[in-house]
């Protein structure tokens, strides 16, 4: 065989054998938030159940918000009323929603705030 005449190197890839199906699984993370830093328990999450959350709810959580801040004057925007509602959605301590770092805050706040203006449900 001459030089030019050299045979071509096979593909390694097309050669692989595969017993997996590599499709990509599809999971809805909307109510998840991944936590830059774990809570206090150790949960590196976040879950919000928002289907839990009701009128009672809703409600009671106005109403410890504006014990906290009684300047607010549209519950969607106040963080202290998304904090309430995190907390209540997720079944963890309001304190817990508070003691999230900057960025973790603003990601839950949010999302709280997307469902409390019916935004992508």
């Amino acid at each position: 065989m001459m030089a030019a005449e050299k045979e071509p190197k096979a593909n390694p890839v097309a050669e692989m054998e595969t017993d997996v199906e590599l499709v990509p699984e599809v999971v809805d993370e909307k109510d998840v938030i991944h936590l830059k830093k774990p809570l206090p328990n150790g949960n590196t999450q976040l879950i919000f159940d928002f289907d839990r959350v009701n009128g009672y709810t809703l409600l009671k959580c106005e109403k410890q918000a504006k014990k906290e801040d009684s300047a607010i004057s549209y519950l969607p925007f106040s963080q202290v009323y998304q904090a309430f509602v995190a907390a209540a959605a997720a079944k963890v301590k309001y304190d817990d929603i508070l003691n999230l770092d900057g960025a973790d805050f603003i990601a839950v706040t949010t999302r709280v705030q997307g469902f409390l203006m019916n935004v992508g449900r």
